[in-house]
């Protein structure tokens, strides 16, 4: 029980000086070493995964796993006594499990390659259940029911520790909204009072007009630049401050590009600024049409390119539609866009040790989007290795 304590007092020990400068995956992947290196010294075993119970939909969100593979594309585990395996029993019943011997237990649902034995334990914050960690083994009778205890235990401490980096992500998220809105509202009323007194300088018939069609236009430009600014996570910031002279960029003419976002002003001018330098996008608000998109794509031999997505969408996450792309496609590169770093269903961290190209945070500037999807696209070629996320 001590080794336990001092475990999870590591686990939670998120130093402010560290974690801060950290984005939400550096974050994610922080924990997750601490929650590797504590398993591996408690039970000298490392093949485990955390899931987080997703309350809207009673889905089993993969957060991190090490040695335990993902679920195919399409196929997922729900908080439920029945049907689901181990993990989805003890989601519904908040009651750890110990598997002895897979080939006699009703519910284990292969993980590991060759796994024999499992204990899965509830990860309980105040007494509810909020998700589960599964460890498994190789070899049958690996674990026993002080095991079994123990993970339980450290469970709890696993459940704090991602409920605090949840806190962390949600509190910049909102912290930016009332910051945007706050400098928006302060904004206002000295762009109203100089138009005012363009108004009145119209007037002045000794003023020229070309003087005052030059303080118009820069009256639009800072108001466009406010907007884009201040808009939170449904803007792409500089769009008006793209290099458009050189016209089609050689590098994206003609690829194919599918961008999708079920927020219409990210869509769309994601979309027109690929167009703009010679994408060939296809755009989509669902995340289910633009997954079977990108599945026939490939089929018929001519796959996507690039991918960009979000990573909060109604019918998939931004993980699920990195794996679609993948498997369609292995050569197909993926970005992920998220608000704030805001990544309920962390697809960040899971797709990033599984080869995503990299993650914009919106709202992000308009060249930068360029710059990655030139990037990927030298990456499909071949031209360098292949990268993680930063």
């Amino acid at each position: 029980v001590d080794e336990i304590d001092t475990a999870g007092a590591d686990l939670l020990a998120l130093d402010a000086k560290i974690v801060n400068p950290l984005n939400v995956g550096e974050r994610l992947g922080l924990i997750e070493g601490k929650i590797v290196a504590a398993l591996e010294r408690l039970f000298a075993v490392k093949d485990f995964e955390v899931r987080l119970l997703d309350n809207a939909t009673q889905r089993l969100e993969l957060v991190t796993s090490r040695g335990i593979p993902p679920l195919p594309p399409g196929r997922f585990l729900y908080s439920s006594p029945e049907g689901n395996g181990i993990s989805g029993h003890v989601a519904a019943c908040g009651e750890p499990y110990l598997c002895t011997d897979s080939e006699s237990d009703r519910l284990f649902i292969p993980g590991l390659e060759g796994g024999r034995s499992s204990i899965t334990a509830p990860l309980l914050l105040h007494d509810k259940v909020v998700g589960v960690i599964n460890m498994e083994s190789a070899l049958a009778n690996q674990f026993d029911d002080e095991d079994l205890l123990c993970l339980e235990l450290f469970g709890r401490y696993i459940a704090m520790a991602l409920n605090i980096l949840d806190m962390l992500v949600v509190e910049r998220y909102t912290t930016n909204q009332r910051v945007s809105g706050a400098l928006r509202d302060e904004i206002a009323a000295p762009i109203t009072a100089i138009r005012g007194a363009v108004e009145h300088l119209k007037r002045d018939p000794d003023v020229p007009a070309a003087a005052i069609a030059e303080l118009e236009r820069a009256i639009a430009s800072v108001e466009n630049r406010v907007r884009g600014a201040t808009g939170g996570p449904q803007v792409v910031l500089g769009v008006d401050r793209l290099d458009r002279s050189k016209g089609v960029d050689p590098e994206i003419s003609g690829r194919r590009l599918a961008v999708l976002d079920d927020e219409e002003p990210v869509r769309d001018v994601v979309a027109n600024v690929l167009a703009e330098v010679g994408g060939a996008v296809d755009r989509f608000s669902s995340s289910n049409e633009g997954c079977e998109a990108i599945a026939r794509a490939a089929a018929e031999g001519k796959p996507y390119d690039v991918v960009i997505s979000d990573v909060r969408m109604p019918e998939r996450n931004g993980y699920e539609v990195f794996r679609i792309a993948k498997e369609a496609c292995p050569r197909t590169q993926v970005i992920l866009m998220t608000g704030f770093g805001y990544d309920p269903n962390h697809s960040i961290v899971r797709s990033t040790q599984e080869g995503l190209h990299c993650f914009l945070f919106k709202p992000f500037q308009a060249q930068q989007l360029v710059d990655e999807v030139r990037k990927a696209i030298a990456e499909w070629r071949g031209e360098r290795p292949l990268v993680g996320g930063r």
